[in-house]
């Protein structure tokens, strides 16, 4: 069975019967909170949580971006510089180097300098088979794009780490080590993009490690928030440029997102929080130039977010059905590039 299929039918068997008529609940934000935003790459922290950010700063907190990729990985942006001539490794690198620069700015948009941002560097369009055929140090994958097999950035968090599943969770446990976060968000596991989806899964391989080392010595386990940012017709009008009635409404879950039997809450942005996002947004000039009614769609008067549990991290053994998928010789799995 391909490892997507298991996570399906794992998560599947999370869903409990669905809480009719309740509607979202209001995200409380403490004061002094310890954010961490998990993003697969350059935009998606903006996208899902840009509105958090600047919440938890407003309320004397303290905020961490991490960006899983430097999304080079984007062969349609990379190969439209030259036309008819196939883009060369070092293209897609120095591509990678603009959005880092393009997170760069945005995070620093969100939070006026206060947002510490690390890129971790793993390649672009290939965290899937992170968790399968190349789980292990010992066999990394090569990027499609870059051609590499460790980080090529200066910048990247640990540039030598190479890419490998088992890597990208010991990473994920250093930084939640170092940070203590009080709050994590992460993409959903069930978003419709492959890397969406692998890093929402890393993020949830990580924090199960994580806290039950953190429970052990007695210590809270931090509120998980997922964020969706892929899935079909969503958000509402993506396709359109949102006129000012637009960014007055509030973003909902879509309807054929499955609940899980989970609470969602939604934050409410004030309109200078909005606008603050969509000013970070608008540092994504890459993105704007093929996307732009889709990334401004998010800047609305609410994020929304399905809160996980410590269900989620270690209950229904799912995660450890996954662990043992990971660490299954690769030549039983397939995967998609």
């Amino acid at each position: 069975m391909r490892w997507a299929a298991l996570v399906v039918v794992a998560l599947g068997s999370l869903c409990f019967p669905a809480r009719h008529g309740a509607g979202p609940s209001a995200l409380e934000v403490g004061a002094g909170e310890r954010l961490l935003v998990l993003s697969p790459h350059p935009d998606d922290e903006t996208l899902g949580a840009g509105g958090l950010v600047q919440r938890v700063l407003a309320r004397g907190g303290h905020a961490r971006v991490v960006i899983v990729t430097a999304g080079d990985g984007f062969v349609r942006a990379v190969e439209g510089s030259s036309p008819g001539q196939p883009a060369r490794p070092a293209q897609y690198v120095a591509y990678g180097e603009r959005r880092i620069d393009e997170a760069e700015r945005a995070v620093r948009e969100l939070g006026h300098g206060r947002v510490r941002l690390d890129v971790l560097g793993f390649p672009d369009a290939g965290l899937s088979p992170l968790l399968s055929a190349h789980w292990k140090k010992s066999e990394p994958e090569r990027s499609a794009t870059t051609g590499a097999i460790d980080p090529p950035y200066d910048e990247a968090f640990a540039p030598d780490a190479p890419y490998a599943g088992s890597s990208l969770r010991a990473e994920l446990v250093r930084i939640l080590r170092s940070t203590k976060p009080t709050i994590v968000a992460i993409p959903d596991p069930l978003d419709a993009h492959p890397d969406h989806r692998a890093t929402g899964l890393f993020a949830l391989l990580a924090l199960d490690e994580w806290t039950r080392q953190t429970k052990a010595r007695g210590a809270a386990v931090p509120k998980v928030l997922a964020y969706l940012v892929h899935w079909p017709g969503w958000p509402p009008g993506w396709s359109r440029a949102p006129g000012a009635e637009t960014r007055r409404g509030l973003l909902g879950f879509p309807p054929t997102l499955p609940s899980r039997g989970l609470d969602r809450a939604q934050l409410v942005l004030s309109p200078a929080e909005v606008d603050r996002k969509q000013a970070a947004l608008r540092r994504y000039e890459t993105q704007r130039e093929v996307m732009a009614s889709f990334l401004l769609n998010f800047a609305r008067a609410s994020e929304p977010f399905t809160v996980l549990t410590r269900r989620e991290l270690r209950g229904e053994g799912w995660v450890r059905d996954l662990m043992r998928v990971t660490s299954a010789p690769a030549s039983k799995h397939t995967h998609a590039r």
